[in-house]
């Protein structure tokens, strides 16, 4: 196998853990230096590892400060009290992404929300929509930001959640919710912060839908 996610498996590695240098992955997998790179790349636009000149590959994504007592409050919070939330604070994380995003974050943004269009399976679209959110979080430089995106994303992912989502989305919703997405994007990538926190406003007022039906 060449593939950089199959090495990992193999090799039981987690988020933390530093793949090989390139030169030695490369050899360990049969393939070129460039073609590394490709995958390498790709996995860091999807957010599951990050590069650093004189830290090497790290997997997972780069750690923000961490809220313990956040995340233990968002664990037991309702459905409802999460997308209170998030409608309260992630619309004008988008605005502010709109002002801050380098050309790097857009594409990373633009690479999550392909990948929400692409993908078929609950377990995929949680990934990447949670993907999605997180690097527009990120494109804002604050770690406070990202922290609690990342917390909202972790409570997304509990068996309470997966239960709901997996009774009432279904392809259409899917569909609708991708066509949002699109939209917060085409904003970010104007620089147009009232038009990404509108867009981002009528998503999260969608998701509180779907789930509601």
């Amino acid at each position: 196998m060449n593939n950089v996610v199959d090495f990992i498996r193999r090799n039981g590695l987690h988020d933390g853990d530093r793949l090989p240098p390139e030169r030695e992955l490369a050899e360990a997998l049969g393939i070129s230096r460039r073609a590394l790179r490709e995958q390498l790349t790709e996995l860091e636009l999807a957010g599951q590892l990050w590069r650093e000149r004189r830290i090497g590959t790290v997997l997972g994504r780069r750690r923000a400060a961490t809220m313990p007592g956040i995340d233990r409050k968002l664990m037991r919070a309702s459905p409802d009290e999460i997308l209170e939330s998030r409608l309260t604070m992630e619309p004008a994380i988008a605005a502010l992404a709109a002002t801050k995003a380098t050309e790097a974050d857009l594409a990373r943004i633009g690479n999550c929300m392909r990948r929400t269009a692409e993908v078929s399976g609950d377990e995929l679209w949680v990934q990447w929509d949670g993907a999605f959110h997180l690097a527009i979080a990120e494109a804002t430089r604050n770690d406070v930001l990202v922290a609690l995106t990342a917390a909202f994303n972790a409570a997304r992912a509990t068996t309470r959640w997966r239960s709901m989502r997996v009774a009432v989305i279904t392809p259409e919703k899917r569909r609708r919710s991708v066509a949002h997405h699109r939209a917060i994007l085409d904003a970010l990538l104007g620089r147009r912060p009232e038009e990404a926190m509108q867009a981002m406003q009528h998503h999260l007022l969608g998701v509180r839908s779907n789930l509601a039906d």
